[in-house]
């Protein structure tokens, strides 16, 4: 067995085109250090990706070139040996492209340099999205170079097709703003109480319950000399409800049940309510609902992530405080404890935001903006830079 660490050229090429594949950012800077990767594993001397808008192609990304090609340099489609390419949609190679009759010459971009051509089609739904083309001074690509070429066009389409999907679900939705601050990050979304399926055997439950008391401890180490009665006394209830022996044998007795956890939330409530609680029974039972919703979580509430959620209570707050959550964003209400909490940790919270379900998907990219309540979700480039700016 051979491990392939990092130094080969080409593994690491590869590997890091996918990795840009997945960029947020502006387009054109995303394409071009994907052209950076491919004319190192190819050795090229240029590499361009156009992509297609409509009827034309427009060069979107380059190494070789000079910058102010970029935007500027475009192609109908069938339109010299680039455009024959997405008209024909299968790779295109020439030994001296400007003795071609498909040949068409741009002023000004110095390609003629460079006579030695390849083109590959970027296919996308059974249609062109865009051209890689390679270019260098000297010997013809062999066969084994243009299937390499094509291969590499495969994180190119992905980066191309990524964005566009993203442009599509693109929106700008106005909320209730809590806690200040702009963040950029993606979603992480909370389960509901009814999306809440089996409990998990005894020992997962004991694990889950030894993380959700390690969030206490980190909460508390970042709250506990808060001088707001609200956080003090929300600190108070999740360790309650986290040394609940009762809790423990509902959940003991529970497990297997098609709606395990959704039912032991049900039930603690119901209990409140026959003891003549009720005052106090809807929120306690929202919180121990919250705190069936952080056992079940299997990590996709990681840090860094901007969570969302229908409503977001005190115990969610907590979580999102020592998990290092980016931002809260609710599509209904915060209730009070959660703001304090949220604003004594500096994290930014908007709420009753219309449709974020609607719009927003876990891993999508949201830019938040807890001043005026703005929730971007698969934000412009400008948008994120913007972000960025306000986040350095």
């Amino acid at each position: 067995m051979h491990v392939h660490h990092r130094g080969d050229r080409g593994v690491d090429g590869i590997l890091r085109l996918i990795e840009l594949a997945s960029h947020d950012g502006p387009l054109e800077t995303t394409l071009s250090a994907m052209c950076d990767e491919v004319a190192a594993i190819a050795d090229v001397d240029i590499a361009s990706v156009y992509v297609r808008e409509g009827d034309r192609l427009v060069m979107c990304g380059n190494h070789g070139f000079p910058r102010s090609a970029i935007g500027t340099t475009t192609l109908a489609v069938g339109e010299g040996i680039t455009g024959l390419v997405a008209e024909c949609m299968r790779p295109v190679s020439a030994a001296h492209a400007a003795a071609e009759v498909a040949y068409k010459h741009v002023p000004g971009l110095g390609e003629e340099r460079y006579p030695v051509f390849a083109g590959i089609p970027l296919l996308g739904g059974g249609a062109v999205v865009g051209v890689l083309v390679m270019q260098r001074r000297t010997t013809a690509f062999t066969a084994d170079e243009v299937t390499l070429a094509t291969a590499l066009g495969a994180p190119v389409t992905l980066a191309i097709e990524r964005r566009r999907a993203a442009a599509v679900r693109s929106a700008r939705l106005s909320g209730r703003a809590h806690v200040g601050g702009a963040v950029l990050g993606r979603a992480a979304a909370l389960a509901t109480t009814t999306a809440l399926g089996t409990i998990p055997q005894p020992a997962d439950i004991e694990r889950a319950m030894i993380r959700l008391r390690d969030d206490l401890g980190r909460a508390m180490r970042r709250l506990g000399t808060v001088e707001v009665p609200a956080v003090g006394a929300a600190l108070d209830r999740f360790a309650l409800a986290l040394c609940d022996q009762r809790l423990r044998e509902r959940l003991a007795a529970a497990a297997d049940h098609p709606s395990g956890l959704r039912s032991v939330a049900k039930d603690y409530a119901r209990a409140h309510i026959r003891l003549g609680t009720e005052g106090a029974a809807a929120d306690h039972a929202a919180e121990i609902e919250q705190l069936c919703v952080l056992l079940a979580d299997t990590r996709t509430l990681r840090p860094g992530a901007i969570w969302i959620a229908d409503r977001i209570g005190a115990f969610v707050a907590i979580a999102a405080v020592a998990r290092g959550a980016a931002a809260l964003v609710a599509s209904d209400a915060v209730c009070p404890a959660s703001i304090e909490i949220a604003r004594a940790a500096q994290l930014p919270t908007v709420s009753d935001v219309p449709g974020l379900f609607a719009w927003a998907r876990p891993d999508d990219l949201l830019a938040v903006d807890g001043d005026t309540g703005t929730v971007l979700i698969h934000p412009a480039p400008t948008d994120i830079e913007r972000m960025r700016h306000a986040q350095r």
